[in-house]
Order: C-alpha cells, then structure tokens, then sequence
C-alpha cells in the first residue's frame, strides 16, 4: 500500500486562502498544511486548526510577502519602508541573488534568524502547541535554511525537506525540469496558465504510475480561494483554486480508493522513526 502525503502550503495567507484550505480539510483529502504566522489572517487560519485533529499543522516560514513579525527595525534587509518584506520578484532580479556571497548579504543571517524565530513563537502564541512541521517558502537562501535546521534541531520539530529525503517521497515535481526557475518552485506565474491547469492531472494522473511505484508519494499544492489581498500579495493566485479545486475532487478521492493509498501525515512519518 502507497502512502500518501497530501500537502497544501500557504494557509492563513489571506481570508480567501484561509476558507479555501479548511474546505479542502472537511471535503477534500488535504491532510497536512503549514501556517502562515506572520499574515493578520493568521488568527482566523487558526480558529479552524482545534476541530480538526486529523490534520498536522506546520508553520511555513515566510519571509517575501506580508509584514514581518519582528519589529521592521531590527530585520532592515528584509523589509521595504512599509515594513512589508521585500517580494520574491524582486529579490530574483537582484544581481546579488545569482551568488551565495549575495545571497548571504540579500537576507543576513541574525536578520533571518530573529525573524523566523519571531514566526515560530507567534505559532506557539497563537495556538497554544508546537508546529508540526516546518516548512520553506517560495525562494530559498543559505541564511534562510540554515536557520530553519537550526530551529529543527533546537526544537525536534522535523523539518518537511529533510523527511521527503530520509522517507524518499517522490512527487510530480521530480518530473520537472531540473533546470527550471528555482525561484518560482517550479509553480506556473502567468495568468491564463494557471487558470487552464489541470492541477489532477499535473499532480496525479499524470504520474500515477510512478507514484504507486514507490512505498511514499507527496502531492503539494497551494489550495485557495481567489480574493482580491491574494492578487495584491503574490503572482500565484489563480493557481490556488485549482489546487483545491484538485484537492476536493472526486477524481482525487477514487484515485485513492481504487489504488489502496494511504493518507499520511508527517506526524505518522515522525512515529515511524
């Protein structure tokens, strides 16, 4: 029997994102969904997380959209003049963004960690527990992963890239040009792409052979509704519908069925250790 890790990234993000992911939970398969701390719909996202215990909560840090939790003073490099970070778009086209010596002076290392510490403990405040996983958002840096590890190690919260590697979980993503973007996480930016997506058949159908080859198998997505603060905040909007358009369909689900898979969690990996 595969098992079956269904991720959905982003939750809290904004109103719409929010409602989207809980109707996800409650008639789709999303099992596993990481919490954006630092977005004010934040306390909403978490007001559905208690009802439902079949689902593990993480935190997904985020550093390039929405305010940063820790005052904007002390993360300068992190943020524009509103307090708001910096967005991905932008980063990417810094030419200091093609180097880790860049990189590295892009996102300072005692920035990012009081900033991602500031996230994880606005989790802890919020919802009275540890996250169940932790998770990266969007483009990475050294800075940025190193902290991650960091909070991983200092907590014993498993960080989500490290399972996939320790598990071997494959995923349609493994089908992707390996040279592709790195920035955009292999996610469709424009427009009438997303919209056309068949996110089933991208995720699932497509490579259903080779996911029921493997003992575990991921299928990631950004499940959401469209509202009008998710098309000001990033250029991955109308994707998201589909995502949870994927995610409640009833394709997904006789998939599932009809080929025994098991849905798991990453609590379920951390006890299989």
């Amino acid at each position: 029997m595969m098992k079956l890790l269904v991720q959905g990234d982003d939750f809290g993000f904004t109103r719409g994102t929010t409602f989207g992911g809980v109707d996800c939970i409650d008639f789709g398969v999303l099992r596993n969904t990481g919490l954006f701390a630092n977005m004010p719909s934040a306390k909403l996202a978490v007001s559905y997380m208690a009802d439902r215990p079949q689902v593990c909560f993480g935190i997904d840090f985020n550093i390039v959209t929405g305010p940063s939790v820790s005052d904007p003073s002390s993360v300068p490099d992190l943020v524009d003049e509103s307090g708001e970070f910096i967005r991905s778009n932008v980063r990417i086209h810094d030419p200091r963004w093609q180097s880790e010596a860049g990189r590295r002076e892009m996102f300072p290392l005692e920035q990012v960690r009081r900033e991602l510490w500031a996230q994880y403990n606005r989790f802890v405040e919020l919802t009275g527990k540890k996250p169940g996983y932790l998770h990266a958002h969007s483009i990475s840096s050294e800075p940025y992963e190193e902290t991650i590890h960091e909070i991983s190690a200092a907590t014993g919260i498993p960080y989500s890239f490290d399972v996939i590697q320790k598990f071997h979980i494959v995923s349609a993503w493994d089908k992707v040009d390996p040279m592709a973007d790195k920035a955009s996480g292999k996610k469709v930016f424009d427009p009438t792409a997303q919209l056309s997506k068949n996110s089933f058949s991208v995720n699932v159908a497509d490579v259903s052979d080779y996911l029921l080859s493997h003992e575990y198998a991921m299928v990631l997505g950004h499940p959401g509704y469209v509202d009008a603060d998710l098309m000001g905040r990033t250029s991955l909007s109308l994707e998201r519908m589909r995502d949870a358009e994927m995610m409640m369909s009833q394709q997904f689900k006789n998939w599932i069925r009809d080929h025994h898979v098991q849905l798991i969690t990453y609590r379920d990996l951390v006890e299989e250790e």
